[in-house]
């Protein structure tokens, strides 16, 4: 059973608290984000190149973290680190706030401010509030349609029908992965009459759902379904080979995703709905978190998973393991705080300080988050020392950052092209004119070798830290005949 929200249970001394502290973790967040040191991960960079071309869809992901990069770089006029980022915290900040209604609406007002706690300071939101991605853009939405469907199954209602199906939509758009949580809501339907919607309101949603998704599927049909191949080669199925260690490593790091003490009590949550002692809230509240964590284990059993693949079970699943710890040990929720607390101090801290927090290894604790720029540069010098204006490579990893940190430089800036269907978005948008003239500087790992002429080999950089610690980029003056495929 829902529970309707009174005027002065939203307005309650802990309910404002609690805000307080999610606007004062923001604000720290965003400060600090000001002075970090890390590079754009590939990603980032990638997503920061489709921000500059608006579109329905892109090689490897829905369009949502494009528009809203596109949009905080717009606020900020300016394409720097910080601006490209900004969304991270602040979409954080709006998830938790939406929590918070939807665990006051599903099991009460108390519950209410230590979800939105809860939320703000998991491990895996304090990462991911220093860098941007899909999921961080998808959990808006997320939380959005969760509180509409709580509003839902208390009564039937025709605008939050709606609300619900727009924010689906719209998540869809963020990341493909919601579409678990809503096979996760049919499931709960199915077994649980108090997790059910009318038959209008489903209707209803799902229209809309399809309406505000349905750009994405048109931008799919005239472009090879191209997003769709490259989740399919994400899932990477290849027969029954059973990867033992893969699900049990997987399922470990959840420990890291959301905090020792909240996947804890999910783990405790779903013993209490095996052996049936838990309560109807309990039991809806699973099946909305489990199946989604399951899933994955089993993909990472026969084929592999990262760590954050799962994020989406958590929206429910904080809410979930915050009603245990509060129903029966207070505890536990202060344990917990304390020690994901921590988490939002430090993480911060550590991509200020990113080049001097070191492994014993001398390798960075951040390594993928720098050099990345330092590498590009030094390919936009080498190439004016040449004395050209193209600069090609045929690495993911290297495109990505050419094309941020040398966007405003003059460089014609291009992919290699290889037969069959392109590899990466660079080569599939950006991919080298055969009929290019004169001289190309070409960035290699390994040697390049041509069907015609001899590529000349200017310069071998070796980095001394960073991401390209120990590879060796060869730059290589060449031509268009040299690199066609």
């Amino acid at each position: 059973m829902s529970h309707a929200i009174s005027p002065a249970e939203a307005a309650s001394p802990t309910r404002r608290a609690a805000i307080l502290a999610i606007l004062a973790i923001t604000l720290y967040r965003v400060v600090l984000l000001a002075f970090d040191t890390t590079d754009l991960f590939v990603d980032e960079s990638q997503y920061w190149a489709w921000s500059q071309h608006l579109d329905f869809g892109y090689y490897s992901k829905p369009p949502l973290v494009a528009w809203v990069i596109r949009l905080t770089t717009e606020l900020g006029g300016s394409n720097a680190r910080f601006w490209v980022r900004l969304g991270g915290p602040l979409c954080h900040m709006l998830t938790a706030l939406l929590l918070m209604q939807a665990a006051a609406r599903l099991a009460g007002e108390k519950f209410a401010p230590w979800v939105g706690l809860s939320f703000i300071t998991l491990p895996a939101v304090a990462l991911s509030s220093v860098f941007i991605s899909t999921d961080t853009v998808m959990f808006v939405f997320l939380a959005g349609a969760l509180l509409a469907y709580a509003g839902l199954i208390e009564r039937a209602s025709l605008p939050r029908a709606l609300a619900f199906g727009a924010c689906v939509g719209m998540a869809m758009l963020g990341k493909y992965s919601m579409v678990f949580v809503v096979g996760c809501i049919g499931l709960a339907a199915l077994l649980m009459p108090r997790a059910r919607v009318s038959w209008r309101d489903g209707i209803v949603s799902a229209l809309t759902a399809f309406l505000v998704f349905s750009p994405n599927i048109w931008w799919n049909l005239t472009h090879d379904i191209a997003t769709v191949r490259h989740t399919s080669d994400n899932v990477n199925w290849q027969g029954l080979n059973l990867h033992l260690r893969g699900a049990l490593e997987f399922f470990l790091a959840q420990f890291a995703v959301v905090g020792p003490v909240l996947f804890g009590t999910l783990i405790w949550a779903g013993v209490r709905a095996l052996k049936r002692v838990d309560t109807p809230l309990e039991r809806h509240l699973a099946l909305l978190t489990w199946p989604i964590i399951l899933a994955f284990v089993v993909e990472a059993l026969i084929s592999r998973a990262y760590a954050n693949w799962a994020v989406q079970a958590y929206a429910a699943g904080t809410i979930l393991a915050t009603i245990l710890l509060l129903t029966h040990t207070k505890r536990g929720i202060i344990h917990s705080f304390r020690i994901n607390l921590f988490a939002t101090i430090v993480f911060p801290l550590v991509c200020i300080f990113a080049a001097q927090v070191a492994l014993p290894g001398g390798d960075s604790v951040l390594k993928r988050y720098l050099g990345r720029a330092a590498l590009s540069q030094e390919i936009g010098a080498t190439a004016k020392e040449v004395g050209t204006a193209v600069i090609v490579a045929e690495n993911r990893d290297i495109l990505a950052d050419l094309f941020y940190t040398l966007n405003d430089q003059g460089f014609t800036l291009a992919a290699r092209k290889e037969a069959g269907f392109p590899r990466h978005y660079y080569e599939q948008n950006f991919a080298l004119d055969p009929a290019t003239a004169g001289l190309i500087l070409y960035a290699s790992i390994g040697q390049l070798t041509c069907k015609t002429g001899t590529p000349q080999l200017v310069k071998t950089i070796k980095p001394a830290s960073g991401y390209w610690r120990k590879h060796e980029i060869a730059l290589y003056l060449t031509d268009a005949a040299c690199l066609a495929p």
